[in-house]
């Protein structure tokens, strides 16, 4: 009878710890919500290959955007004519901006802007509608 009593309790206390019940889903759901989604499209400095810049991103992304308060997600694409997207998930507007002010004294992220052709640089921060 003990031993009845003893898993009952246990696989109680393991589904109220099982990330995938509904409340901790509700949990991770909004601590990952993303109030503000910053879009930037450039192209790369001629000379610059894709391979490099995509090793740039990421060691800039590990290095320091991954470490940023309010960092949710990233998301990089090129088109076929080498238009580049990078699309930012923050959880809110001051996390972007900080970030954007911290990264320009960073010695993480000049590797990562010297590939970037400035002049070609259009950003936005947008607020999401519907996000899935």
């Amino acid at each position: 009878m003990k031993r009845q009593t003893f898993i009952l309790i246990a696989t109680a206390v393991m589904a109220a710890c099982d990330p995938s019940t509904p409340h901790q889903q509700e949990m991770e759901t909004q601590k990952n919500k993303a109030e503000i989604i910053e879009i930037t499209t450039f192209y790369l400095n001629q000379g610059v290959t894709p391979k490099d810049f995509e090793e740039s991103a990421r060691a800039m992304q590990r290095g320091f955007l991954e470490k940023q308060y309010g960092f949710i997600k990233r998301t990089l694409t090129v088109s076929q004519d080498s238009i580049w997207t990078d699309i930012v998930f923050w959880k809110d507007q001051q996390s972007a901006e900080k970030t954007m002010q911290l990264s320009e004294t960073s010695e993480i992220v000049t590797p990562f802007m010297e590939k970037i052709d400035f002049n070609s640089v259009k950003m936005t921060l947008t607020r999401p509608v519907i996000l899935e």
